[in-house]
């Protein structure tokens, strides 16, 4: 009973871990989806690219925001490097990319 015990408790505090961790890297990828649709849905509104593009990095600090604007509309990547557990463990990181393309508004072009 002891040795089962030994046992399971480091497994199960190591499972814990795991799940914390992708929960936290989920939830990261998931807010910078968000930003980035947001931000290109701004410019595609007419906010200024510069304005945008501060705000975002404001946000999600470490990130590397381009805009591309085309006559379809306006896409807006973002790439940043994901620490898995924050700061825990910040030698392990997983890197993200995500893109959004957003048709330009009314009245509103490239």
């Amino acid at each position: 009973m002891i040795a089962e015990s030994a046992f399971a408790i480091p497994m199960i505090a190591i499972v814990a871990l795991i799940a914390t961790a992708i929960t936290f890297v989920a939830m990261s990828i998931l807010g910078m989806q968000d930003a980035v649709h947001t931000a290109a849905r701004d410019i595609a509104r007419g906010v200024p690219p510069d304005a945008v593009r501060s705000s975002l990095q404001a946000t999600h600090p470490h990130t590397t925001v381009t805009v591309a604007p085309s006559p379809q509309g306006v896409t807006v990547t973002v790439h940043r490097e994901i620490a898995v557990l924050g700061p825990l463990l910040s030698g392990l990181s997983i890197p993200v990319e995500r893109r959004a393309l957003v048709p330009w508004e009314t009245g509103v072009g490239s």
